[in-house]
């Protein structure tokens, strides 16, 4: 008699840098699916495979680069929440329906929110501590008075 167990394994493949998240996600797909073979003497065999999260080097590592212009993206992002949700009341809302929706999605694509939310805070959190610095290191750049002081 057999019985279904389910096994979350990690596994940590070395693929080809120029290649997309989507298509390393592909080939390790495609690899793992070697395991489906029946040829097994062991009288243990893999009956399905789902990838429920794939993230870069950078990402495992925490060794992020925040992207250049956070403002550019926000105001895109607006423009695009404010067309796709245009009956809703004020930015606040259009967000919550778009993570209602992106959620939907993740379902939808057998993907793990919760995971791809977590790395993209921590994309976030990159992008808010550079730009924070950033704006530290232009104050304390400032001009100085006949006193000495910082502008």
């Amino acid at each position: 008699m057999h019985e279904e167990i389910t096994a979350t394994v990690q596994l940590i493949y070395s693929c080809p840098a120029e290649k997309s998240l989507s298509a390393q996600s592909d080939l390790i797909h495609d690899d793992v699916a070697r395991l489906l073979d029946a040829d097994s003497t062991t009288d243990v065999a893999l009956q399905g495979l789902t990838i429920q999260h794939v993230q870069s080097e950078a990402m495992t590592y925490g060794n992020v680069e925040p992207r250049s212009d956070t403002r550019w993206q926000c105001d895109q992002m607006n423009e695009l929440l404010a067309r796709a949700y245009p009956d809703a009341e004020c930015t606040a809302d259009a967000l919550m329906f778009a993570l209602c929706d992106l959620r939907h999605l993740a379902d939808q694509e057998n993907l793990a929110f919760g995971l791809w939310d977590n790395s993209a805070y921590r994309i976030y959190a990159a992008e808010r501590d550079d730009a924070a610095h950033e704006k530290r290191k232009t104050a304390s750049d400032g001009s100085e008075t006949d006193q000495g002081e910082r502008l």
